[in-house]
């Protein structure tokens, strides 16, 4: 099986991804409790790029709780999961840009704040450190990067019964893992705090979030399942995926991946990183 193209989104991008996306991103804020992360100071002026932003729930988000004052880019490699303007306030704008190419001029040097979401289906082994040296061009001197990313391939299944296996769900799993790695998209999401410092950027911090919240995990098994059958979609589409001939299968795989977790009592359970890092 050969190698993705240099960023390739692993995933499909339609109304279900759109839905999928969103739902994670709630799932994800129960267990972070933030958007901004407590080292970063704010202020009423300030310029947030959000990079990969997909449905710009973030930045939704976030311009609920900042003043009007503040300016905040989002910017994508497609704009097909870009919100109509007309639901966006006056201070979100949408830019079409591939994050692993350099960025205009206008845009260098002017962030006090760079985030980042889930890259782990987009990047290859080679470009996680070329992706943060880019996103630091961005920045202001003293500004920070946060990138938030999961351990998609470690994530497990927890609470079977004793003596109860959910096959389906664990093979929902090793048949991701095994075609995101054959495909170049290793993780690097442990290393990222390293990559951070040996980029240059500096007061580096970690933090780990475990999802395993009883209140939000039939959201996280929809949202993983969803995500393998995605992921997995957008693969089979030029490549070859083990035991999988048609997108009807993986409908398929995905029901009985939930129909396991439901009738077992079980669930997914994977690792939430947020790193963040300032620009000297």
């Amino acid at each position: 099986m050969s190698e993705v193209q240099h960023g390739e989104y692993l995933l499909v991008r339609n109304m279900a991804e759109s839905e999928r996306l969103e739902t994670q991103f709630k799932a994800w804020q129960v267990s972070i409790g933030y958007l901004l992360h407590p080292a970063i100071k704010q202020h009423d002026r300030m310029r947030i790029a959000d990079v990969g932003t997909g449905t710009g729930i973030w930045l939704r988000e976030l311009a609920a709780v900042l003043p009007a004052t503040c300016q905040l880019d989002g910017f994508d490699i497609s704009d097909v999961m870009f919100p109509s303007k007309d639901a966006l306030p006056e201070n979100i704008t949408f830019h079409h840009q591939n994050f692993l190419e350099p960025f205009p001029e206008e845009y260098l040097g002017e962030y006090d704040v760079v985030n980042v979401r889930v890259m782990v289906a987009a990047l290859s082994h080679d470009e996680w450190e070329p992706a943060v040296q880019n996103l630091m061009t961005l920045l202001k001197p003293g500004g920070y990067l946060q990138w938030v990313d999961c351990a998609a391939h470690d994530c497990v299944v927890k609470g079977e019964p004793e003596g109860k296996r959910a096959t389906n769900a664990r093979h929902g799993i090793d048949l991701l893992r095994r075609t995101l790695n054959s495909l170049g998209k290793t993780p690097h999401v442990a290393a990222l705090y390293g990559t951070f410092q040996n980029s240059g950027l500096e007061s580096c911090e970690e933090r780990i979030y475990t999802l395993d919240n009883p209140d939000t995990r039939e959201d996280v098994n929809l949202t993983v399942a969803v995500a393998i059958q995605h992921a997995l979609t957008a693969a089979l589409k030029t490549h070859k995926v083990d035991g999988i001939q048609s997108v009807d299968q993986l409908t398929t795989l995905r029901e009985a991946m939930l129909s396991d977790l439901h009738s077992l009592g079980c669930y997914y359970c994977l690792d939430v990183y947020v790193v963040v890092g300032r620009k000297p």
